[in-house]
């Protein structure tokens, strides 16, 4: 149908309505103009304001936006048929349930009670160095030359390496993690020249508990803890004397 057609069925289709309706199509639209409606590939607006209308073409017709008139719907590309509607599923195949049957439980065995696992109460014996073949009566511990928490536990030979937790230091003695009181670590004695390069660590004072060693990169320099403070072994920092934990027999000021 031609642009004169559709505006001649506008026209009538406007004689027979006494109000206008507001269509948003027609919104920055010049007047006298037809546009797609927004609700249905057949149906059309003519913009003219206040009186603009509403119109349908013939049935098996789309409204053509290029042409501005109606034509065969196989001829009219509509935006509103670009929607894909959701493909319904197809139905799945039944499958018949084979029978089986039923066939006796089989009954479970009792259940025994756990054999008694021996508890080997074996008292660790600390070397110099691993031997190369393990006795599997004893269990070898190395100390370390490098750190007073670290030690070695010897397997097949090679030294892995073991660290001591909440600042314990390895006991060579016991061959256990001790108090550092107790450990008596040769590391932590200044006077046995163990501050090494590499190091960046910090001794107590022999005789002294209110001063300590600090080491760093090979240098041993010799600090000063507060008034009424302490150098506290365990803690590793200055703490009111009174609660300190001195190394071995040093003296409070």
């Amino acid at each position: 149908m031609s642009r004169y057609l559709a505006y001649l069925c506008l026209v009538l289709l406007w004689s027979g309505h006494l109000n206008a309706d507001h269509f948003e199509e027609c919104e920055g639209v010049d007047d006298e103009s037809f546009v797609q409606s927004w609700e249905s590939c057949q149906s059309y607006v003519y913009c003219q304001g206040e009186d603009s209308l509403k119109g349908d073409c013939d049935k098996g017709e789309y409204f053509d936006s290029e042409t501005g008139g109606c034509d065969v719907a196989a001829n009219v590309q509509c935006f509103l048929d670009e929607v894909d509607e959701p493909a319904e599923p197809e139905p799945e195949p039944e499958v018949e349930e084979e029978i089986v049957p039923a066939t006796p439980k089989p009954t479970d065995p009792p259940i025994e009670p756990p054999s008694e696992v021996d508890v080997l109460d074996i008292a660790p014996v600390v070397k110099p160095s691993c031997p190369t073949s393990d006795d599997p009566s004893q269990v070898i511990l190395m100390a370390s030359n490098e750190s007073c928490t670290n030690y070695y536990l010897c397997y097949h030979g090679h030294a892995m390496e073991m660290h001591c937790t909440n600042q314990l230091y390895f006991n060579a003695l016991t061959g256990q993690c001790d108090y550092p009181e107790k450990a008596q670590c040769a590391l932590e004695d200044p006077r046995s020249h163990k501050c090494l390069p590499h190091m960046t660590e910090f001794f107590p004072h022999p005789d002294n508990c209110n001063y300590f060693y600090y080491c760093i990169k090979g240098f041993l320099t010799l600090q000063q803890c507060p008034f009424y403070y302490g150098w506290d072994i365990e803690r590793r920092s200055c703490v009111q004397i009174s609660v300190a934990k001195c190394y071995g027999n040093s003296r409070r000021t």
